[in-house]
């Protein structure tokens, strides 16, 4: 069977905890929290595998179409395996792991960024503007060579 959540890294806990579940949170939830974590995983490369969890798993079932899209896109680029997208349970839990992986990167970004010695208000919105008028993404330009590989590889 397919896991049905996602983990969270028992070195990161309080600060998801900070975050997404306080009186004086930052996101409206712990769902918002990880979303964010995974897209600047994503964004810096940074993806680091951990063994203990902590705290509840955030079940899927609180993630939307949209927030599925995203990870689609995430997994799909990171892979570049079309086959990843597959609803196989082998396969869904490869991607998740690996999302899970890059939501602890990100995490790691963020403590470093705006939580440390203190979760800093001031500190996160300038982390926030930092990305704007960054447009350094790659982008696939060759869509039919993109498509054939990801043909090929299925």
């Amino acid at each position: 069977m397919a896991k049905s959540s996602m983990r969270k890294s028992e070195q990161f806990e309080f600060y998801f905890q900070e975050l997404g579940n306080k009186e004086n949170k930052f996101f409206d939830s712990m769902k918002d929290v990880y979303m964010m974590a995974m897209a600047i995983g994503f964004k810096y490369g940074k993806s680091i595998s951990f063994t203990k969890s902590a705290g509840e798993d955030i079940a899927l079932r609180y993630f939307n179409d949209d927030d599925r899209k995203i990870m689609d896109l995430l997994v799909l680029t990171i892979t570049d395996q079309i086959d990843i997208l597959l609803l196989d349970d082998e396969y869904q839990d490869k991607k998740l792991k690996l999302l899970e992986e890059y939501a602890n990167g990100g995490m790691s970004v963020m403590v470093e960024s705006f939580c440390k010695p203190v979760i800093d208000i001031s500190e996160f919105y300038k982390f926030v503007e930092s990305f704007e008028g960054n447009s350094e993404v790659s982008q696939k330009t060759d869509i039919v060579g993109f498509l054939k590989g990801a043909i090929d590889s299925i």
